[in-house]
C-alpha cells in the first residue's frame, strides 16, 4: 500500500496530518541559504520539526537548520500526557542525513526505537552545530507509535451490475502491524464497515484470517463509491490507497413498449385509461419488464396531467389520466438504475368542457368587509375576457334574492388546480354568500357551495371627553358605553378592552393613549392629564373573531 489515510480512529489524527503537511511546506520555504549575518552572530540551531517517519516505523525524523553544520542531534521521547519533570521514555542520538545539507536538512534515526507502550509521545530535541551553538527544543509535532492497519486482496464484484445481476459482493483481508514486535497479524473477529452508495452502511466481521465478505443490492441510479473501514483496533492507523476504493456503475438495458390502443375517446370529466405492455432486453432476449414505472404525460401551453402506473409481473401497465381537453399523451417507460427509457409512444385522446368552482371561502373582518375567494376550473383553457368573470353574490336567506356585490376576474393558474379569484367588499354583518360563474356558449355555468357568514355588531354610545374646555394639567375623562347587537336588540358588552386614541390639533396622526375595560353594564372611563388641544375617541379596535369593531364619537377638547 502506498499513501496514508486521514481516516483514523486515533484522536487528533486528522490534525496531525495537517501539521505534517504544513511542516513540509516550512522546510521547502526555508531551504534557501542562511543569511550571512547569522554566521557573524553565532545563531543557535533551530528545530523546524520533529516527528515519526511513519506511525509504525519507530523512526524519529528531525528537520533542523543553523548558520553552520549541524554536528549533533539527540531526541528525547516522553509520554504525551506525562508531566514536564517526568523521566524520558527513550533517547535517540544516532541519526543519518536523509535530505538537504549539513546546514539545513532532514535527519532520520539510524535505528527504530522500541517502546513498551503504543500511543503518542512528546519529542524534545538537542541540537549542536559546528560553532558550538546549542539548542534544546520541544517539537510542536508528536511521535506516533501505533499499529498500522492494512487492507489486502480487496475485491468488489461486479463493478458493473446489471438488470439481471444487481447484487454486489465486497471482500478483502485486514492485517495489523505492531511496531513493538514488528509482526504483522490478521485482524481477527473485528467489525468492518462497508460504505456503499446506498443510504445505510453494511457491517460484517473478519474471520480467523482477517478476511471479510459482504454484499448489497445497488439501487442508486448512478452508482457510487464502495470502501471499507476496520473498527475495533485501538491505537491504530489505517493505510489506504486508490486500490482500496471501488466505483460501481450500473449497466443499463434497452426497453420497449406496446400500447393497447393509440387512440381513445372520453367524455368531459372522465379519465382516459392508458395501457400496454413493457419489455426489457436482458440475457439475449426481450422479457417482461416487471415493477417499472411508466410515465403517461399530457401537457400543453394551458396545463398538464399525468399518470404513472407500475408494470406487473407480466409487464402490463394501466393508468388513468384526466384531461380537460383533447390532446396527445406521451407514453414512456421511465429510466431507472438498470434501465434505459423506452422510445416514446403516443396516444391521441379526444375529450368531448365543463367548469367548476372549488376551495370557496368567505370571511368577514372586524370592519364588516367580506373577503371571498376560490378557484375557477375551466379545463385546459382560459375563457375569453368577456366570459372570464366570477360574480360574488349575497342572499339574506341563502335561497332567494341573490344579489351580485362584486365581480372579479380569475388570475392565471394551473388548470388542474384552478384559476384563483378573490374579492373584498363592504357587506352586511350576516348573510349567505356564493361564487357564480355565468358561463357562455363555450362554458357551462357553475356555482360554489353556499356559505353563511356572521359577526355580531357592536357600537359605542354616549362617547364623550370632558370637561370642555379644560385647564392644562387638569384631568380629561374619556367615557362611553359599549354595546353588542344580539337577539334583535342592543345589550351591554362588558369585560372588553376599549382603546383610547388622541389626535393633536393640526395633526392627522392618531396616538394610542392606552386601554380601558368595560364594566358589566358596558360603560367605561379613563382619565388623562390635559396637555394640548385635540380630538379624543374611544374604539373597540381589537374585537374577537365573532364581533365587529366600532368607534365612539370623536370629541374635540380645548386645553386652556
Amino acid at each position: 500500500m502506498n499513501g496514508l489515510s486521514n481516516r483514523s480512529r486515533l484522536p487528533g489524527k486528522r490534525a496531525r496530518l495537517e501539521v505534517l503537511a504544513c511542516a513540509s511546506v516550512i522546510v521547502g520555504v526555508a531551504l534557501g541559504p542562511v543569511p550571512a549575518a547569522h554566521a557573524d552572530t553565532g545563531v543557535a540551531p533551530e528545530l523546524v520539526y520533529a516527528t515519526d517517519h511513519g506511525p509504525s516505523s519507530g523512526i524519529v525524523a528531525v528537520s533542523a537548520q543553523s548558520d553552520s553544520a549541524i554536528t549533533s542531534i539527540t531526541a528525547h521521547l516522553y509520554a504525551a500526557d506525562a508531566p514536564a519533570d517526568a523521566p524520558e521514555v527513550a533517547t535517540i542520538d544516532s541519526f543519518r542525513q536523509d535530505s538537504g545539507t549539513d546546514h539545513q536538512g532532514v535527519w532520520l534515526a539510524s535505528e527504530a526505537v522500541h517502546l513498551a507502550d503504543l500511543g503518542t509521545y512528546r519529542i524534545v530535541v538537542d541540537l549542536t552545530d559546528a560553532d558550538g551553538d546549542t539548542s534544546h527544543t520541544e517539537s510542536r509535532n508528536q511521535f506516533w507509535y501505533v499499529r498500522t492497519i492494512d487492507l489486502q486482496d480487496y475485491q468488489v464484484s461486479p463493478m458493473q451490475p446489471d438488470y439481471s445481476h444487481q447484487n454486489v459482493s465486497v471482500s478483502g483481508r485486514y492485517t495489523v502491524l505492531d511496531p513493538r514486535t514488528g509482526e504483522t497479524t490478521a485482524a481477527v473477529d473485528k467489525p468492518v464497515v462497508i460504505h456503499t452508495p446506498e443510504a445505510s452502511e453494511l457491517t460484517v466481521a473478519t474471520d480467523s484470517e482477517g478476511k471479510f465478505a459482504g454484499s448489497f443490492t445497488l439501487t442508486q441510479e448512478y452508482g457510487g463509491l464502495v470502501s471499507t473501514w476496520l473498527q475495533g483496533v485501538d491505537n491504530a492507523y489505517q493505510v489506504t490507497d486508490d486500490g482500496d476504493n471501488a466505483y460501481v456503475t450500473p449497466a443499463t438495458a434497452d426497453t420497449r413498449m406496446t400500447l393497447d390502443s393509440t387512440e381513445l375517446g372520453v367524455k368531459e370529466g372522465q379519465s382516459a385509461t392508458i395501457s400496454g405492455r413493457a419489455e426489457v432486453y436482458t440475457q439475449g432476449s426481450w422479457q417482461p419488464l416487471t415493477g417499472a414505472r411508466v410515465d403517461a404525460v399530457w401537457q400543453s401551453d394551458n396545463g398538464s396531467a399525468a399518470a404513472r402506473p407500475v408494470t406487473d409481473a407480466q409487464g402490463h401497465f394501466s393508468g388513468k389520466i384526466l384531461m380537460p381537453r383533447t390532446g396527445t399523451v406521451e407514453v414512456q417507460s421511465a429510466r431507472g438504475t438498470y434501465l434505459k427509457a423506452s422510445p416514446t409512444a403516443q396516444v391521441k385522446v379526444h375529450v368531448a368542457r365543463k367548469t367548476s368552482i372549488s376551495d370557496f371561502s368567505a370571511s368577514l373582518n372586524k370592519y364588516s368587509q367580506l373577503t371571498a375567494k376560490g378557484r375557477l376550473h375551466t379545463g385546459s383553457s382560459t375563457p375569453g375576457d368577456a366570459d372570464n368573470r366570477v360574480q360574488l353574490q349575497y342572499s339574506a336567506d341563502g335561497t332567494t334574492g341573490w344579489t351580485t356585490l362584486k365581480t372579479v376576474t380569475p388570475g392565471s393558474g394551473d388548470p388542474e388546480a384552478g384559476a384563483p379569484f378573490k374579492g373584498t367588499f363592504d357587506a352586511p354583518y350576516k348573510g349567505y354568500y356564493r361564487a357564480y360563474f355565468k358561463g357562455s356558449a363555450e362554458w357551462q355555468p357553475s356555482y360554489s357551495p353556499v356559505l353563511y357568514v356572521k359577526r355580531t355588531k357592536t357600537r359605542i354610545i354616549d362617547g364623550n371627553a370632558s370637561p370642555e374646555p379644560v385647564a392644562k394639567g387638569r384631568t380629561i375623562t374619556v367615557k362611553g358605553k359599549l354595546q353588542k347587537y344580539t337577539s334583535s336588540a342592543w345589550h351591554a358588552y362588558g369585560s372588553q378592552t376599549v382603546k383610547v386614541l388622541f389626535r393633536p390639533k393640526g395633526s392627522t396622526t392618531w396616538y394610542d393613549m392606552g386601554n380601558t375595560t368595560t364594566r358589566s353594564d358596558g360603560t367605561f372611563s379613563r382619565g388623562y392629564t390635559a396637555q394640548r388641544d385635540g380630538t379624543w375617541v374611544a374604539e373597540l379596535l381589537y374585537p374577537d373573531s365573532t364581533h365587529l369593531a366600532s368607534a365612539g364619537r370623536e370629541d374635540y377638547v380645548d386645553v386652556t
